[in-house]
């Protein structure tokens, strides 16, 4: 089946497309960098994306094949990195976090490595697991009932790129904090600074008489282009719990799909998502490739921000300020709030959109 495109002006499938998130029990959402652009941080593919800049090689597993494309490596992801910090959650990210609140989200899975979900108040560490098949929460008169079953849904937003908080060893795959001992300063001026644990390891052997160990050196905990992640087996164990729970909404927003592993996540989704009667929709301002015909529904061509923000009028209850409310405290900061009544939420922007990245590496 050819996928139905949806404009601005088209008010009969924009009410439709809202109708289905209201009707929805179980949502699954996809996205990529289109989701963040608001925030200030550029995408990929795009006229002004970090390709058109000339950094496509920046996130390729072969810069780190030589010496010369290391130190480019480094200083470009710390510098994308300073700007992240400063970065806020925009409308999309904040809608998401209000599925959650809702109790219709399964999960997030991004390829964004910001981490603005968390800042939205998203749990993304994967030690936490899938949670219970019970997890998700209907909308019940009585909101305690809720409660106990949300305290044990498990990670909400799988980043299956990475991300930019921490740093890993080459060597041992341990991670440890970026701001400390001055390991920003040295990435930044595109050095490789060693393991801590690789080298109090060496240290205790050499002080015991022993051989000393090989000492790793630290880079950005995220997944290049034709890299393995080391985190695949519990991602998919995550995805795989995930199929199980039959969503009935399938959500991808900001991205262009081209990379392998989510094409397959999506279709497999898709598939799910279709035998219940359900849609797969897509919101991206560049259009899907012929090979989605059958998989994707709806092609909402338009910014995901301003879509988010017709679909909640259209919706309100989609509104985390109309939909139950439950109190749980999945990141363990405290009871959640409500996301999108916060200061800035209405202006849909990042506190860094008037200062995009810059990625110079000259």
């Amino acid at each position: 089946m050819a996928i139905t495109h949806v404009r601005p002006d088209d008010r009969l499938h924009l009410q439709s497309i809202a109708s289905l998130f209201v009707a929805a029990s179980k949502i699954v959402t996809v996205t990529g960098a289109g989701i963040s652009t608001k925030a200030g941080i550029p995408d990929f593919r795009s006229r002004n994306g970090l390709y058109s800049l000339g950094h496509r090689r920046l996130f390729h597993s072969s810069v780190l094949s030589g010496p010369e494309g290391r130190p480019l490596f480094y200083s470009g992801i710390t510098k994308m990195r300073k700007v992240v910090k400063l970065a806020s959650p925009t409308r999309t990210h904040r809608f998401i976090a209000s599925l959650r609140d809702a109790g219709k989200l399964v999960r997030d899975y991004t390829q964004n490595i910001d981490c603005l979900e968390e800042k939205a108040g998203l749990s993304t560490d994967l030690r936490k697991g899938p949670g219970s098949r019970s997890r998700l929460c209907r909308s019940r008169p009585r909101q305690v009932d809720c409660e106990p079953r949300l305290r044990d849904r498990g990670v909400e937003c799988v980043l299956l790129h990475g991300s930019l908080r921490r740093l890993r060893c080459s060597n041992c795959f341990s991670t440890c904090c970026w701001d400390e001992d001055g390991r920003e300063a040295k990435t930044l001026a595109g050095q490789e600074p060693p393991c801590p644990g690789c080298a109090e390891l060496s240290e205790a052997r050499t002080a015991a008489g022993k051989r000393a160990t090989a000492i790793g050196t630290l880079r950005p905990d995220i997944v290049l282009y034709d890299e393995h992640d080391p985190r695949a087996d519990s991602i998919s164990a995550i995805a795989r719990h995930d199929l199980l729970q039959r969503p009935d909404v399938l959500l991808i927003m900001g991205t262009s799909l081209a990379t392998h592993g989510v094409k397959h996540l999506v279709r497999d989704f898709a598939k799910i998502v279709h035998r219940r009667a359900g849609k797969v929709v897509f919101v991206n301002l560049a259009e899907p490739a012929r090979n989605w015909d059958g998989v994707i529904d709806y092609w909402v061509e338009w910014d995901c921000d301003t879509w988010v923000h017709d679909l909640t009028n259209r919706q309100p209850a989609l509104c985390s300020g109309s939909m139950p409310r439950v109190r749980a405290d999945s990141t363990g900061d405290g009871e959640h709030v409500n996301a999108m009544a916060s200061p800035g939420y209405d202006r849909g922007q990042g506190s860094s959109r008037d200062n995009p990245i810059d990625l110079a590496l000259s």
